[in-house]
């Protein structure tokens, strides 16, 4: 069974991200998100060491928001190399009728 409260949505955006990595070195990288819900996201092919805990920037466009780095994907896992985020500012990253619009895409498959 699902624990999550909102539901997720599989996407392929790119972003930008900022931040400082594991090391203390402030940095700018692309990456894709590749599934996001209301409150979260997978972030995949960022390739500074981050941990979780960690405060990230993402910036698509116009929109920006700020990420908890929440867990990480190990080298073998199915998930290698992805990044699981929880939104820490109060807007959405995305409006909400385009994650809605996405929802109703994807049920319709």
């Amino acid at each position: 069974m699902d624990r999550r409260h909102n539901s997720r949505v599989a996407v392929q955006l790119p972003v930008q991200v900022w931040g400082v990595d594991a090391y203390g070195q402030p940095f700018m990288e692309s990456a894709i998100v590749t599934n996001m819900s209301s409150t979260g996201l997978v972030l995949q092919g960022l390739r500074r060491k981050t941990r979780a805990g960690d405060i990230l920037d993402l910036r698509m466009d116009n929109e920006r928001a700020q990420f908890r780095v929440v867990w990480i994907g190990g080298v073998i896992a199915r998930y290698a190399g992805n990044l699981g985020m929880q939104r820490v500012t109060a807007q959405a990253f995305l409006p909400g009728s385009v994650l809605a619009h996405c929802a109703q895409a994807a049920a319709a498959c």
